[in-house]
């Protein structure tokens, strides 16, 4: 379960402080399939980038099982973003010269993963997304839709309990953004929790719950009424 507990977030500019977060609280179940909406500037990747930890809050606090990571050292950030919490961004950030199999295994690399137990997870994060025929493929070769499934296995093949998506389906058109949606539905319905952020609502009708973001705060949260097929 995730808290989110008065969190500002100020950002400074020479002598202009920009406040980007204000006081926004929430909370997140496990095995929610959330999207973060709301206009270009309303806090909503600021919000998912300090749930993943990727900043830190000027005040308040996030609340990831029961621990407050913004108490977390280097050492502790580093395992709770590889073991935790899986990652995709609206640009793919794969390396390109990598083959699909060399790009989802990174992660568990880091991890100090053995090459056998690697393997087995890649082949199955893969199988996920539909390209374990695209394992020995550069990632340079493919198109928009399979480099972020390629994204999507890397941000799964740790096995975490959070998928943070940023955008996923922002750099795509709309059959392979449905593709996308879908997979995270499908993921969801597995047990893993979805935050995604979107400014897409067509997107977004697709989650279970939306928040909806505006200036820096929650303007409303909302149970999605609306059923979709993905």
């Amino acid at each position: 379960m995730i808290k989110v507990q008065n969190v500002v977030k100020e950002f400074q500019h020479g002598k202009i402080s920009f406040r980007a977060l204000n006081d926004v609280c929430l909370e997140i179940h496990d095995g929610e399939f959330v999207a973060i909406t709301g206009k270009s500037g309303s806090g909503k990747s600021t919000l998912l980038n300090i749930i993943g930890s990727l900043d830190a809050p000027t005040l308040g606090k996030v609340i990831v099982d029961g621990s407050d990571i913004s108490l977390f050292n280097s050492k502790e950030i580093a395992h709770f973003r590889n073991k935790k919490v899986g990652f995709v961004f609206q640009s793919f950030y794969l390396e390109p010269s990598y083959t699909v199999f060399q790009n989802v295994e990174l992660p568990l690399i880091l991890a100090g993963g053995k090459s056998k137990q690697n393997k087995e997870s890649v082949i199955a994060a893969l199988h996920e997304v539909g390209l374990t025929a695209k394992a020995n493929e550069h990632a340079r070769n493919l198109s928009g839709g399979e480099q972020q499934r390629v994204a999507i296995a890397r941000a799964i093949v740790n096995d975490p309990s959070y998928i943070l998506a940023d955008e996923p389906c922002g750099n795509l058109d709309t059959a392979n953004s449905d593709n996308i949606m879908r997979i995270l539905a499908l993921l969801n319905n597995s047990g893993k929790t979805i935050i995604m952020v979107s400014h897409d609502m067509v997107d977004v009708q697709k989650a279970k719950r939306i928040i909806t973001m505006s200036d820096g705060r929650v303007f409303s949260d909302e149970i999605n009424s609306i059923k979709e097929a993905v």
